[in-house]
């Protein structure tokens, strides 16, 4: 098949004109943070980070956890029980660079893991619209509730409670989509 050059030009002037549906064209800056263990999270993470036009940061413990799940589980209930929390590595993001800033992490005994708790013991949101996101595999539980209560000078959106089993079977991107569009900001995108 071939194209005239005026058909090309055409149609390269059409792709250049047409919308661009997404926060990437906005000025306002958006940081997604998150922890991902079995990288479930880290999907929907990422989903959340090309939708919006968003800086990633991947929280990251000095030492990870084992690969081992059972130990894992034990590791994170005893420093959910005890109080203490891992140690992440340096370098926290300079949140004052961002408008809005979206936190996520799985559910773990009904609650936020570690990593992410440690992540907001450190933080004060200065006040910046921030929403939770997490993924689940029986439910959510008390995840929201304690993450508004860890969340410091935090302006909270509406969080997004996202199941592994919609990640797994990839139906997850609609759940984002429309969450972004029905509780985020003026901004976001009128077409996906």
């Amino acid at each position: 098949m071939h194209l005239s050059r005026r058909t090309v030009l055409t149609s390269m002037v059409a792709v250049a004109a047409a919308p661009r549906w997404s926060f990437a064209a906005d000025e306002r800056r958006v940081l997604v943070v998150y922890y991902s263990y079995t990288g479930h999270t880290g999907a929907v993470a990422e989903k959340l980070r090309a939708l919006l036009g968003a800086e990633l940061f991947e929280i990251q413990m000095r030492t990870p956890y084992p690969l081992d799940m059972q130990r894992a589980a034990e590791q994170s209930k005893y420093e959910l029980e005890t109080g203490e929390l891992p140690p992440l590595f340096d370098g926290l993001p300079n949140l004052s660079k961002y408008d809005l800033i979206l936190v996520g992490g799985p559910v773990w005994w009904n609650t936020i893991t570690p990593p992410v708790m440690s992540f907001l013991e450190r933080t004060d949101f200065g006040g910046r619209k921030v929403a939770a996101f997490a993924t689940y595999v029986l439910e959510p539980a008390h995840y929201e509730r304690n993450f508004a209560a860890q969340a410091r000078s935090a302006s909270l959106l509406p969080s997004l409670m996202i199941s592994e089993f919609e990640v797994t079977e990839r139906l997850a991107d609609k759940a984002i989509a429309s969450w972004v569009l029905k509780n985020l900001p003026k901004g976001a995108p009128q077409a996906l």
